[in-house]
């Protein structure tokens, strides 16, 4: 018997994480990306990551047991058997990625959220699916088009690539004299955690977050104006199009009192409306930065008090921003 799928669930290679930290900080931008540091705490990356393997795992097989199959990552599934047991998988991704001091924590985790929806709120349609967008123009229109699967990994200097509704767009290159990306296309990759039909035949993105503290009332606004689920909007109006119903979120706490609550994201057109530009702004800002200040320690610092030190607790990167390279000796 060939051996079970233990399902990718990593960042996409240029998602919103990546661009995002440049509009938070472009200080914070160059410690993650350019002096590359990793500022997240361990443990809380790894137990997301480990969350995220649990969930995709397990909806892939609930998905894989219907009729209409399942895509995961960029193939269909239609036999449950093909995945690994969700405690399977996350014990072999510890493996290979560490994290067994916490595999007790996150199993437990998943009991009890198992204990709450013991059954899919709805059909599975994609698990972990990756989607490519560009700048650019299609029938006259100018902004971020999803890209056709089939050319998910198009040459980012070609003419035109293939639109998702199998148009074509022409693509808005970087311009940037000097800079190695110019005359490239500008590309946004996101990995949809999970895109579920419910029974009125309405699709939604349902994107999980494992958090130590559930506190709905205070994360919808915060994730409806970030730029990483404007993004998850545009892309489902133009992957489903009427049929799209908007974004939830998958909130699960990952201690006692265990707790799961999903909400919905509420829309926010104004801001929709602008991303691509916004998008197309920042990504020229950051190609400047790069041949201006090549010295990444001297890159814009925000130094806002709200900024740097949130209601979670200080910026990861406040020590280097006081002191400098020296703060890493």
């Amino acid at each position: 018997m060939a051996d079970k799928i233990l399902i990718d669930a990593g960042r996409s290679s240029r998602g919103w994480s990546r661009i995002g930290s440049f509009f938070r900080c472009p200080q914070l931008f160059a410690y993650q990306n350019r002096l590359n540091m990793s500022l997240i705490p361990a443990s809380a990356l790894t137990r997301g990551s480990m969350g995220h393997v649990i969930q995709a795992h397990q909806h892939a097989i609930w998905g894989a047991r219907t009729p209409s199959g399942v895509w995961v990552d960029e193939t269909w599934y239609d036999d449950p058997a093909v995945f690994l047991d969700p405690e399977e998988a996350v014990k072999m991704w510890c493996d290979t990625n560490g994290g067994h001091e916490h595999l007790d924590r996150m199993v437990e985790t998943f009991h009890r959220y198992m204990d709450s929806y013991p059954e899919c709120p709805g059909d599975v349609v994609a698990v972990e699916y990756p989607i490519t967008a560009v700048l650019g123009t299609k029938d006259n229109e100018w902004g971020l088009w999803v890209v056709h699967p089939e050319d998910q990994h198009f040459d980012r200097r070609a003419a035109s690539v293939k639109a998702f509704d199998g148009g074509k767009i022409i693509p808005t290159p970087l311009n940037c004299p000097g800079h190695p990306d110019c005359g490239a296309a500008i590309v946004l990759t996101r990995r949809l955690d999970l895109v579920i039909r419910d029974r009125s035949g309405r699709i939604f993105i349902w994107d999980h977050k494992h958090q130590a503290r559930v506190a709905v009332n205070g994360s919808v606004d915060g994730y409806a104006i970030d730029g990483g689920f404007a993004a998850f909007r545009i892309m489902g109006k133009q992957l489903y199009g009427s049929d799209f119903g908007g974004v939830a979120l998958n909130l699960i706490q990952t201690q006692q009192p265990w707790k799961v609550a999903r909400p919905m994201v509420p829309a926010t057109p104004h801001r929709d409306k602008s991303f691509a530009d916004m998008l197309w702004r920042a990504e020229h800002s950051l190609a400047r930065l790069d041949l201006e200040l090549p010295d990444y320690w001297d890159w814009p610092k925000v130094q806002h008090e709200t900024v740097c030190v949130g209601r979670y607790g200080s910026c990861a990167g406040l020590k280097m921003c006081f002191y400098g390279e020296a703060a890493t000796n």
